[in-house]
């Protein structure tokens, strides 16, 4: 802890000279390669990007749904992307990272104008695949002033 009460992220791949790459580098890889898929129209290449970045029993998780494992996450971009209205999946924010989680903003623009916006936030496991995204549909709404 530093002196002013913070605590510090310490990297222990350095602290104990390991020479495996940053755990934050793994997870920026997976999260970008999660997102590409989402736009990804074969599905050959989706399918081994999917396997790239997302575990095989990993969950993506909304208010009202669960989809849990690659095969299921794969079926549900299949259908998006089969959307004759679907413009493009595009990133909204930076993709935020830390040892092992991540955010993100994102927006599915389809040719109606009628876009969705999503606010994204997970989790990546040690072997580098994306174990949880919870998904939030829509932009929060602004506080009640107290």
């Amino acid at each position: 802890m530093r002196w002013d009460g913070h605590h510090e992220e310490i990297d222990f791949r350095i602290a104990f000279g390991f020479p495996w790459p940053a755990m934050g580098s793994m997870v920026e890889a997976a999260v970008k390669t999660y997102i590409d898929a989402a736009s990804e129209r074969d599905p050959g290449k989706r399918a081994a990007m999917l396997e790239a970045c997302f575990a095989a029993d990993g969950r993506v998780v909304s208010r009202s749904r669960e989809i849990r494992g690659r095969a299921a996450v794969a079926d549900e971009i299949a259908k998006l992307l089969a959307d004759p209205l679907l413009v493009r999946v595009r990133v909204l924010s930076v993709i935020e990272t830390g040892n092992t989680t991540f955010r993100f903003r994102s927006v599915v623009e389809r040719s109606d104008g009628k876009n969705f916006e999503f606010f994204d936030a997970g989790e990546v496991d040690a072997t580098g695949h994306i174990s949880l995204v919870l998904t939030f549909a829509g932009p929060l709404r602004e506080a009640a002033d107290a």
